[in-house]
């Protein structure tokens, strides 16, 4: 078995992110912050992880309402949920993402 596996599993974002963390702006998402992150979690009901997000576009792919844009090129692109609003939450999103780096919550209105 290989090692990493072994030592450091791919955990899913904290579900608790909003409470643990700080919000930054960035155009019209938040971008969710705390000392360990580099990047950020970027959106509130459909949140990517930017440093775990490989960004391989298997959440691209299946999204059926196009939530999802691309944010960089090259090794760094990210997927960047800038029309989380349309998302209808079918978490498919969250089913095909190899790393486990996005986290789709429906808020109570």
């Amino acid at each position: 078995m290989e090692f990493a596996k072994i030592f450091f599993p791919i955990l899913p974002i904290d579900p608790n992110f909003q409470a643990n963390r700080f919000p930054i702006a960035y155009n019209t998402l938040k971008v969710w912050k705390n000392a360990s992150s580099t990047l950020g979690i970027y959106g509130t009901d459909v949140a990517v992880d930017f440093d775990s997000c490989i960004g391989d576009g298997a959440c691209v792919e299946v999204c059926p309402v196009n939530v999802f844009d691309w944010y960089g090129c090259g090794a760094d692109r990210k997927a960047l949920p800038v029309r989380e609003s349309d998302c209808i939450y079918c978490f498919g999103c969250e089913a095909v993402c190899p790393k486990f780096a996005i986290r789709v919550t429906k808020q109570q209105t």
